[in-house]
């Protein structure tokens, strides 16, 4: 069954915000093995293993643990200037995404600190970058009496 208007999509219509970027949802291996044959950068949203379901005035909310992950093609062995300057840029890209999350209103804010880790020379095509983690808890979930068929 096909969920219309899941989180991952929601996720995917923010992501289309930022064209110069491809968008993967994948697991770790998945994505490796698809970002040898797009174009880069990419943003991975990796499946995610957990989160939890708000019930409040008869609707379902998801709200699930997403780590997301901005990564470009650096040299394999490149300098620490060279992977500096793709994780600057990268970690810039994190924070726009966020920022057009937030002016989605797809979602509750993201506010306060995010986590974020380090990305060098990782994966297949040799990446780097920077994966950032959050709750993601929709503003507008399912009905009830969507959920009853």
């Amino acid at each position: 069954m096909q969920i219309k208007n899941s989180v991952e999509q929601k996720i995917k219509s923010v992501a289309d915000k930022m064209p110069s970027f491809t968008y993967v949802y994948e697991d770790w291996t998945r994505a490796d093995v698809r970002l040898e044959r797009l174009s880069l950068p990419a943003i991975i949203n990796l499946l995610p293993v957990s989160g939890s379901l708000s019930l409040k005035k008869d609707q379902f909310r998801d709200a699930p643990n997403c780590m997301l992950v901005f990564v470009d093609k650096v040299q394999r062995d490149a300098n620490g200037s060279d992977n500096e300057e793709v994780f600057e840029r990268m970690k810039f890209a994190a924070m726009e995404f966020v920022t057009r999350l937030n002016q989605s209103g797809l979602f509750d804010p993201i506010e306060g600190d995010i986590p974020y880790s380090v990305i060098l020379e990782r994966l297949s095509p040799v990446l780097t970058g920077i994966s950032v983690s959050f709750k993601l808890k929709e503003v507008t979930g399912v009905c009830t009496s969507k959920v009853l068929r």
